[in-house]
């Protein structure tokens, strides 16, 4: 019996609207919540990706994270200068040696860039999840360069998905270096619950965590939460005490980095 199309049409907003809201299901999760067998599931998903909604993965599916997310060209050449200030005061944080993580922000890609000229590291590994970064520190002096397996999301040039966060369990890291889209007086924020959780995996893996967030992230809102100030995350921006401090954010000396 064939199914009368705004029943179909409704079934798939509902898809919709249980992968956006976190951020990852398997087919056989979508199934349960659906109520429908994995081969209408899949029928679903392949509809809605076609229209560009969502990013269809092997056994599952991403939410639009990887179409409405600003292109890593477009983000790039937001607040570069202030970026840049922020990458060369992050970089007096990389130790000459140890493990550090550096994630796919802009920001810290303009951190790999001042690295690769720093060129006097003794046995750093890096480990990271971004594309650019590691074709900027491939085969640099003194760095070995390890990446996490993932999910391509081309405008973002990262790996990224489910698999993401097991793979962190094989690391500790003496450092880590990560973007944000919002810093307020509670903490540091992003917009996709998927990335905030990869990011939040990366914090229980880090000795001493950095934020690089340039002074146009102050204020902003978003969705969710990656970590509160008061979990001993360090800050490193343009953004002047004042300005912070206007925003409510009041960070001891040791926790905020500036970027002059």
């Amino acid at each position: 019996m064939r199914v009368p199309l705004h029943i179909v049409e409704h079934r798939r907003e509902r898809l919709r609207d249980l992968i956006r809201t976190d951020g990852f299901l398997a087919v056989a999760e979508i199934s349960r919540r659906l109520g429908v067998s994995t081969v209408t599931v899949r029928r679903d998903l392949a509809a809605v990706a076609a229209r560009g909604q969502l990013t269809r993965t092997r056994g599952g599916a991403f939410a639009d994270y990887n179409t409405t997310f600003a292109s890593l060209g477009q983000r790039a050449q937001w607040a570069r200068t202030a970026k840049d200030r922020i990458a060369r005061a992050a970089l007096a944080q990389i130790p000459r040696s140890g493990v550090v993580f550096l994630d796919a922000g802009t920001t810290v890609q303009s951190l790999a860039r001042h690295m690769l000229r720093r060129r006097s590291f003794a046995g750093l590994t890096v480990v990271t999840n971004s594309l650019p970064v590691a074709s900027i520190l491939g085969g640099a002096r003194g760095i070995e360069l390890h990446m996490l397996g993932g999910i391509f999301l081309h405008r973002q040039a990262m790996l990224l998905g489910p698999q993401s966060v097991p793979a962190l369990a094989d690391w500790k890291f003496d450092a880590a270096f990560l973007g944000g889209e919002g810093m307020d007086v509670e903490g540091v924020t992003n917009s996709h619950a998927n990335l905030a959780a990869f990011q939040q995996a990366v914090l229980l893996r880090s000795s001493q965590t950095f934020f690089c967030m340039d002074g146009t992230k102050l204020g902003r809102a978003t969705p969710y939460r990656v970590t509160a100030w008061t979990q001993g995350v360090a800050l490193i921006s343009d953004a002047p005490r004042s300005a912070l401090a206007a925003a409510g954010i009041t960070l001891p000396a040791g926790q905020l980095v500036p970027a002059r």
